[in-house]
């Protein structure tokens, strides 16, 4: 068996120690949250604007991401009957209707942000949200996901399906769920 040592490299001498990365660049911590027009997913943003840039932890420095999905206009299917499908004009006034509701939904979330003298890119996707919301934090590189609870029952969890529920599954990244205090809720 061959014993190998590793030596230095050219620019180093043996010896000396190496800068860390972290003392080079700080690097920023990917937030991103998930808003829709809940009263919990903005619970959720205040959480995240009062609990990570009120102040610096550890000397972190963190990158807000706000997004919010559109769900697509869905084809009703009858039993028995042809399936119908929206005129074109339907599906460009619903889709207009949508964008406007997205966006005034994405500046609302965007002046909170703004109060706190803090800086967010927004972002509105268009698909089904769960699935979109663990996909944009993989193409983005997110280091945790934010999203507000519903608190839905087991029964309604079931029947509807849970956004929160499914990104805490799903997502490669860590996932934080916020569920209003009792206070708030009154």
């Amino acid at each position: 068996m061959e014993n190998t040592t590793a030596e230095p490299s050219a620019g180093l001498e043996a010896g000396a120690v190496q800068p860390s990365t972290a003392a080079e660049a700080v690097e920023k911590m990917k937030i991103l949250v998930a808003i829709d027009d809940s009263e919990e997913s903005f619970y959720a943003l205040g959480w995240v604007l009062d609990n990570f840039f009120k102040q610096s932890l550890g000397g972190a420095t963190y990158e807000l991401i706000i997004v919010h999905v559109m769900e697509p206009l869905p084809n009703y299917i009858f039993p028995g009957a042809p399936a119908v499908y929206p005129t074109t004009s339907v599906v460009q006034s619903v889709n207009k209707v949508q964008q406007e509701n997205a966006s005034a939904i994405l500046n609302h979330a965007v002046q909170i942000c703004t109060k706190k003298k803090v800086k967010a890119k927004a972002s509105i996707l268009k698909g089904d949200a769960k699935e979109m919301i663990c996909e944009a934090a993989e193409l983005m590189q997110i280091d945790l996901i934010v999203v507000g609870s519903r608190g839905l029952g087991m029964i309604k969890r079931a029947f509807l399906g849970s956004v929160s529920d499914y990104v805490a599954h799903h997502a490669k990244c860590g996932v934080l769920i916020i569920k209003p205090s009792k206070e708030s809720q009154k």
